[in-house]
């Protein structure tokens, strides 16, 4: 074999192997969890504007039962903003003013029939239910979406969907008495 046919086939064989190389991993996974509960993510995909770079920033320990935030980015972007909250009191969403700084990042919102209350607008969603551990009786979680608009009346069926199987998932990771 001559050097130019030796160069030609090897040539060829670095070309194949990158081809084959470079079609792996360009598509990105899904997350099998988002703040620590298992997901559809075909029922969040909707609420997220980028798949790209997907990473969590969690502060949730849930043995310990201390309210925190988890945030999913992608990249430097907020996607999706969660706070978790246990409290000894239920949250009492429907006798709270519209003006109340725990409602603010959720607009335009009705009630839901999710949990023991909840509220579901157009960026966000909030739902609490009766959750005892030792650090308290309910627990509540705290759904915004930062890229929303608040003008698509269309997210509100999304975020619902979505904390219609979210909400129930994660009061299962959370030992419950």
């Amino acid at each position: 074999m001559s050097s130019s046919t030796r160069r030609t086939a090897a040539l060829a064989l670095i070309l194949t192997f990158l081809v084959v190389s470079c079609g792996r991993g360009d598509k990105p996974q899904p997350p099998e969890k988002i703040c620590g509960t298992p997901v559809d993510w075909e029922i969040a995909k909707p609420l997220v504007e980028s798949a790209e770079d997907l990473h969590e920033y969690n502060r949730v320990d849930r043995s310990e039962a201390i309210s925190a935030p988890c945030t999913l980015f992608s990249g430097d972007d907020r996607e999706m903003e969660f706070n978790f909250y246990w409290t000894s009191d239920a949250p009492g969403l429907a006798q709270r003013s519209e003006f109340d700084p725990v409602l603010e990042d959720v607009s335009q919102r009705r009630k839901a029939d999710i949990g023991d209350e909840a509220v579901v607008g157009r960026n966000g969603a909030i739902v609490s239910a009766s959750c005892i551990t030792d650090r308290g009786r309910y627990f509540t979680l705290k759904l915004h979406l930062p890229q929303a608009s608040i003008l698509d009346e269309a997210n509100r069926a999304k975020v619902e969907k979505f904390m219609r199987a979210y909400f129930p998932a994660t009061v299962k990771t959370l030992g419950c008495r």
